[in-house]
């Protein structure tokens, strides 16, 4: 479906899909989060509610993205923040709930820019979310505070308690017990 003004609706002549837009979004956001140290996990196929998966310094952050297109008429991006699931008949729009992911990066494309909205903030719009880049405004919109907030992601990270493990060989003894161990402490248990 091409949507008009995209900035990712045709390179050199050649029209792009959804599917394909939505492949170079994703590779923009793993670039983004590679130059800032993270790890980076994509999950096998597309039925689960988040794209990507950030490691940022041993919290995990599930990620959304999403592309925005440019609307003429109004003179701003536009991202839908809705689930789009499709089949060869019907297309469903439902919305997110806040345990779909953490995070939802919405991308502009030819400004190579990404908003960076905690869930909470993502899903408190109601079906699309505009994007102002002019400075022609009074005031500026709310979404402004997520321009390029990538700092948010970094200091959720932070807040989030992690755990490091040393890695155990299989058959080791972890927390001073080995598994056969184990297993004879439960065949006493059953005796008594």
């Amino acid at each position: 479906m091409e949507q008009s003004g995209s900035s990712l609706g045709s390179i050199r002549g050649i029209s792009l899909s959804t599917k394909l837009k939505g492949d170079i979004t994703e590779q923009a956001a793993i670039l983004h989060a590679l130059k800032r140290g993270w790890g980076v996990l994509k999950p096998i196929g597309d039925r689960l509610s988040y794209d990507l998966v950030f490691d940022v310094y041993g919290a995990l952050v599930k990620v959304q993205v999403k592309t925005a297109w440019f609307d003429e008429s109004r003179g701003n991006y536009v991202v839908d923040n809705r689930r789009t699931k499709t089949n060869r008949r019907v297309m469903v729009r439902e919305v997110y709930t806040p345990s779909d992911f953490d995070f939802a990066l919405a991308y502009l494309p030819d400004r190579d820019l990404f908003y960076v909205f905690p869930i909470e903030v993502f899903i408190s719009y109601a079906s699309e979310i505009h994007l102002v880049e002019v400075d022609k405004r009074q005031r500026k919109p709310r979404s402004a505070a997520f321009r390029d907030a990538w700092e948010l992601i970094q200091q959720w990270a932070a807040q989030r308690e992690t755990f490091v493990r040393q890695p155990v060989k299989f058959g080791e003894a972890v927390g001073g017990v080995t598994p056969s161990q184990a297993l004879r402490a439960v065949k006493l248990a059953e005796k008594v």
